[in-house]
């Protein structure tokens, strides 16, 4: 129970940070924030579904 806490909490932080580096880049033309807020997105996706199962 304790790592599927933790997990949803990392999931949570890359969600923001993904959010955040999307907006940043989409903002200031700058790429490698609109891809690094793709990889945590897609990464705190991947985190959510694992915690379902």
């Amino acid at each position: 129970m304790k790592i599927k806490n933790r997990l949803k909490r990392i999931a949570d932080m890359l969600e923001k940070i993904g959010v955040a580096s999307l907006a940043v880049g989409l903002f200031q033309g700058n790429d490698s924030g609109l891809y690094l807020g793709a990889v945590c997105l897609v990464l705190s996706f991947v985190f959510t579904a694992e915690d379902r199962t």
